[in-house]
């Protein structure tokens, strides 16, 4: 089934160039683990997927809903919706502080999907949001060839550099490009992973592993990656060489 959580990183336009790079069979180690829409597409067309995280509250979760789905719409659908900014942000401060874990996850379910920029932290209310049917839907989720694993490195390429079961290829949905710099001690959410990309460049330009990397497309990843086999996705999902209508980048090491 495809994922419940909005999308920060991705519109899934990239999909088919990914299914066409990665083959049927394959065991495909994923790593950022957050909304898990291209991670569950993948798992849902016969490639299985070990999703990894070394944020606890994403990999919280995901456990929750592939445990008890029903039992985390219950209490989505209690809190839903959320009716005013004031609401809305203080559950941005204090969602954490609900001691039971499927509390904590469908509040985590609740805010993603409220949340104009698709995080738990940040972001404004969209308001007037009706999330009756896809609570409904959310009871039934399923994923059977999705396994979702916590990494306790702070590093998450220390991680990928440590795999020891059986691994095809590697898949890391990045997202946005940043200059790592200018962002040096500015908060990020729970939910966020920090990513350094000239330390990502490095792994995949020394690893034997096979590496696909998913960015939105920008000219500072295509200059970053220079060197690296590009795949450039346009709004219509087709693989172009054209940067007009350009909306996301694959990038490869082989």
């Amino acid at each position: 089934m495809n994922s419940p959580l909005k999308s920060p990183i991705t519109n899934n336009k990239s999909l088919a160039t990914l299914k066409r790079l990665i083959p049927e069979q394959s065991v495909v180690h994923s790593f950022l683990l957050y909304d898990g829409n291209l991670e569950t597409a993948l798992s849902d067309s016969k490639r299985f997927v070990v999703a990894n995280t070394n944020r606890y509250v994403n990999y919280e979760f995901w456990m929750c809903l592939l445990s008890d789905p029903e039992r985390l719409a219950t209490i989505a659908n209690h809190f839903s919706p959320i009716e005013s900014k004031n609401i809305f942000d203080i559950l941005q401060k204090e969602w954490l502080k609900y001691p039971d874990p499927f509390m904590r996850s469908g509040l985590f379910y609740l805010l993603n999907k409220s949340s104009d920029m698709g995080y738990i932290s940040s972001g404004k209310l969209v308001e007037d949001i009706d999330l009756t049917r896809e609570i409904k839907k959310l009871q039934s989720f399923v994923a059977p060839n999705f396994h979702v694993q916590l990494n306790k490195e702070e590093n998450f390429i220390s991680s990928m550099q440590d795999i020891t079961t059986q691994c095809d290829y590697i898949f890391v949905p990045v997202g946005s490009f940043s200059l790592n710099l200018l962002e040096e001690g500015k908060n990020i959410g729970f939910e966020q992973t920090r990513v350094v990309h000239q330390e990502l460049k490095k792994f995949i330009d020394t690893t034997d592993r096979k590496v696909i990397l998913l960015y939105k497309h920008s000219q500072s990843v295509v200059n970053l990656f220079k060197d690296n086999t590009q795949y450039i996705i346009d709004q219509w999902g087709r693989h172009t060489e054209s940067t007009k209508f350009a909306t996301e980048i694959l990038i490869a090491n082989f």
